[in-house]
């Protein structure tokens, strides 16, 4: 089985990047429990930050935006700060980054998740000054959210990551 994590950015950071819009083709599904992630480039207080949120628990994780091409790397090792950060135990940590191995970068299509996203970069005003940006995406994980009857992304992320998964495994 293909470990892959489908990376689903704004059409303004897609530009940022120099990257036109890429479909991935219907099959493909993102391996990680957190499922598909989508970012967005959000500029406060002349800081120029992505902040991308797992389609799945909306747990926010937030990387510097320049260099744009080196962001994706930045991104996958942020996640796992933010995921050790929030009481993930390491192993699962390691797994969802495995899975993260390969981005399939393409366009964005859940407006509940970019609704959200939207209310994390009205926050981030308030959060971004001296503090580190994985601090911030703690803070924010602390947000009830609508999408998630009002849980907060760090108890839908501690939540997904304590149930335990099913391998098929073949002789």
């Amino acid at each position: 089985m293909s470990t892959m994590v489908v990376f689903r950015c704004t059409q303004k950071l897609r530009r940022r990047m120099g990257h036109a819009a890429r479909t991935e083709t219907p099959a493909a599904k993102s391996s990680g429990r957190l499922g598909d992630w989508y970012a967005n480039a959000v500029s406060v207080h002349r800081r120029h930050v992505v902040l991308a949120v797992s389609g799945v628990t909306l747990v926010p994780v937030l990387v510097e935006a320049a260099p744009y091409k080196t962001m994706t790397s930045r991104f996958v090792a942020a996640t796992g700060e933010v995921l050790r950060a929030l009481g993930v135990p390491d192993a699962n940590v390691a797994v969802e980054l495995d899975a993260m191995r390969e981005l399939v970068m393409t366009t964005t299509n859940n407006r509940r998740v970019l609704g959200s996203m939207t209310d994390f970069a009205n926050m981030l005003e308030a959060y971004l000054d001296d503090r580190s940006l994985t601090e911030v995406a703690l803070h924010l994980a602390d947000s009830p959210c609508s999408p998630l009857g009002m849980k907060s992304p760090r108890d839908a992320t501690l939540e997904i990551f304590s149930t335990p998964t099913l391998r098929l495994v073949k002789d």
